[in-house]
């Protein structure tokens, strides 16, 4: 009977670890993905991160909840994200400034260096009979080897971009991006020419204002993705 007795609280706790712990470790896991979403944001999208529905987002999603199962920290988990897709997903300024200056020391001083100019440009009003309206960016490798532009695409049907890297013009491409064998290179200290047209006779326009982006996939290590804009206020 005495061995009985000391067995049975023993056997009590086991279950009641058995059925409470899984509960309090989905509850903090929960409570850290809350934290981690909303210190993050689409690079493509203007709604918060947690709301967020787009194809970007939902990879994001996914590989952050890879992560958190796999019980990867706070901090490694922001930084792999960052790495992965863009310093640009970091929404808190001090924890991007930190990410980003880890990864600058981890790349040395040989990376390459994207750099575009400007980063957005309004057309301010304009009238939808206009057709194409389009702003020419400079890109510029600011770093010490040959920058690689891997893919290049538009954030709407309505939009098209190209790149031209010294005489070389590359074809106009849409939402879908540069097909996989497409790519060009951009020597240390030389520019090349993106241009951003959107056709604003596209039924995908409407009265209002308007945004659309162009993003572009290199080398660059502490900046893998980077993105242009334009504005304007489409009248009829």
């Amino acid at each position: 009977m005495q061995i009985r007795y000391k067995i049975k609280p023993i056997f009590l706790l086991f279950l009641c670890l058995l059925f409470i712990l899984p509960v309090v470790f989905a509850q903090n896991t929960d409570t850290l993905k809350s934290d981690i979403y909303s210190k993050l944001k689409c690079c493509s999208c203007r709604v918060s991160f947690d709301k967020c529905g787009c194809p970007e987002a939902k990879e994001m999603k996914a590989y952050i909840d890879a992560l958190l199962e796999s019980g990867a920290s706070r901090e490694d988990i922001f930084y792999k994200t960052a790495k992965k897709f863009s310093l640009k997903t970091i929404q808190d300024e001090q924890l991007r400034q930190n990410i980003e200056k880890k990864l600058i020391q981890e790349a040395g001083k040989n990376r390459p260096q994207i750099f575009l100019e400007p980063a957005s440009f309004d057309f301010g009003s304009v009238n939808k009979r206009q057709g194409k309206i389009s702003k020419t960016f400079k890109l510029s490798n600011k770093g010490n080897s040959p920058l690689v532009i891997k893919n290049i695409k538009t954030s709407c049907p309505c939009a098209s971009v190209s790149l031209k890297v010294n005489k070389t013009k590359s074809p106009y491409f849409g939402t879908e991006g540069s097909p996989g064998d497409w790519q060009s290179e951009i020597k240390p200290g030389k520019s090349g020419e993106l241009e951003l047209i959107v056709d604003l006779a596209s039924p995908h326009v409407k009265t209002g204002r308007l945004t659309r982006d162009a993003s572009l996939i290199s080398n660059d290590p502490v900046y893998p993705e980077v993105s242009v804009r334009v504005e304007a206020e489409v009248k009829d």
